[in-house]
C-alpha cells in the first residue's frame, strides 16, 4: 500500500495557503497606501508640561503661545484647533521649540478632546 495524502487534505492545505497569501497581500497594500495618502497641516508647536501641542489659527500671537495652558486646549476659542501630537516613530524634535511654525504630516487623528494626531513627519518652516 502506498503512502498517499488524500485529495481533500491537499485541497484544504492549498486553500489555507491561498487565504494566507491574500491576507498578506492585503496588509502590504494597505501599508503602502497609508504612506502615500498622508495628510499635512501647518500650525504652531507649544510644549507645555511635557506634552507637545499643535495649534492652528490665523491670528496666533507669540503672547498666546507663551500664556498657553492645558485649559486653553479644551476651553479656549483663541485658536481654530488645538491637538496633541503623538510621536510614535520617535521623530527628531531637534531645532524645534515652543512657538515655532511647523508643517506636520500625519497618518491618523484620534477622536478626543483635544484631538490626538499620529505624526509621521515634522518640518520647521
Amino acid at each position: 500500500m502506498k503512502n498517499r495524502i488524500s485529495k481533500p487534505i491537499i485541497n484544504t492545505v492549498f486553500l489555507f495557503l491561498f487565504l494566507v497569501a491574500l491576507w498578506f497581500l492585503g496588509n502590504v497594500s494597505q501599508l503602502l497606501s497609508n504612506k502615500e495618502n498622508t495628510e499635512s497641516e501647518i500650525g504652531y508647536i507649544v510644549m507645555h508640561e511635557g506634552i507637545v501641542y499643535f495649534i492652528q489659527g490665523k491670528d496666533v500671537q507669540q503672547s498666546d503661545i507663551e500664556s498657553f495652558s492645558s485649559e486653553n486646549a479644551i476651553y479656549s476659542n483663541k485658536f481654530e484647533s488645538v491637538s496633541i501630537l503623538i510621536n510614535e516613530s520617535k521623530l527628531s524634535m531637534k531645532g524645534i521649540k515652543s512657538g515655532d511654525e511647523v508643517r506636520i504630516w500625519y497618518s491618523e487623528i484620534l477622536e478626543s478632546n483635544p484631538a490626538k494626531i499620529k505624526v509621521i513627519r515634522i518640518e520647521k518652516l
